[in-house]
Parts: C-alpha cells; structure tokens; sequence
C-alpha cells in the first residue's frame, strides 16, 4: 500500500496539518494554473517545508511564496520522480456528512518540473475544512483502487494527517481551519 501522508495547513506560517483522495471525474473539475513564484537561491522547496535562518533567528515558511491574501492556496508537493504534467486532483468536503461523499468543491491542476502544483482555492469561504488528494497517474479522472479491499493504487493524502486504516478517516480527523492568505500544504508520498 502506498504511504499516506500529508503535510498541512500553514495559516500565516504557523500551524500543521496534512490530505486523501475521492473519485473525481473530469467534468466535476475546475482546471487551475500553476502559480509560479520565485524561490530564493539556495532554497530548496523538496523535502524542506520550514527553513530556520540562522543569522535572523526566523522560522520562514518556504511555501509562504503561493499565499494569497484575498484567498487560500493549497500547495501539493511530491517527494518522488513525477513527470512533468500529471494531474493533482484535490477535493474539499465542508461537513462530516459530506466526507469523501459529495465534494464541496474540486480543483486540479499539473505538477511542474519541481513535483509542486499549486491550486487557488477561490471562492471558499473561511472556515473547518477536509482535503483528499490524489495524484492521476495515469490521466483517467478517477482515483485506481485495486480489486481486493479497494486500496489505493495512486498516491493519496488526507488532511491534518488523517490516515487509512481498516476504515476511512472522519472528517474530524481530516478538519483544518481555512482562511484568506492560508497555504495548505499537502505532500504526497509514494
């Protein structure tokens, strides 16, 4: 079974969480651009979320580059060799009888050379959400299960860290607080 793991939210550059997946279908998905930013050199977005500069004594949030302060971001980063181009599908469920059910909303959008895809989550108000995310491998729309107990046959995440047992994960375990400027940060290991 693949790892399910994810890290979340940083609102303002504090704050932890992580996200899974849902079946989406292409007609249910609203196509967002990548929004590139400029990393400082040196700054090495893979694998390090925080980087502490010595000198200042700061924390820096190096994904803190995607916030937008009129709405939140989600940024979905990989820690494996992705192709250029593969589609993230994330969904966002606002209620726990909607979990994994009937999405809120769905956004997608590709992965760049760097493995990061960055979608704006315009139009959601500030509020308790769950994110499940998926990588589509192989670009048909929906989240691969296997025959024998449906695992996931594509990389997943759920938010704050919420993880697939022998049950799906509820909604108050997937929760994080959205708001404007708000960078959910979502990794999705292999």
């Amino acid at each position: 079974m693949r790892g399910l793991l994810g890290i979340g939210v940083f609102l303002a550059g504090l704050g932890v969480a992580h996200a899974d997946s849902a079946d989406m279908k292409p007609t249910e998905i609203t196509t967002v651009e990548t929004v590139p930013a400029e990393i400082a050199p040196g700054a090495a977005i893979a694998g390090e979320i925080v980087t502490t500069d010595m000198a200042a004594g700061a924390v820096v949030n190096l994904f803190s580059v995607y916030a937008d302060p009129a709405i939140p971001v989600a940024a979905v980063q990989t820690t494996f060799d992705v192709d250029p181009g593969k589609a993230i599908r994330l969904a966002v469920y606002d209620s726990k009888e909607a979990f994994l059910e009937n999405a809120t909303v769905k956004h997608q959008a590709l992965v760049d050379a760097r493995g990061l895809a960055v979608l704006p989550l315009g139009g959601l108000a500030p509020g308790e959400y769950a994110f499940a995310v998926y990588l589509d491998l192989n670009g048909d729309g929906k989240l691969n299960r296997g025959k024998i107990f449906g695992r996931p046959k594509e990389p997943v995440a759920f938010s704050n860290g919420a993880k697939a047992k022998l049950r799906k994960p509820r909604f108050d375990e997937a929760k994080v607080t959205v708001e404007p400027g708000g960078v959910v940060v979502i990794t999705l290991n292999d």
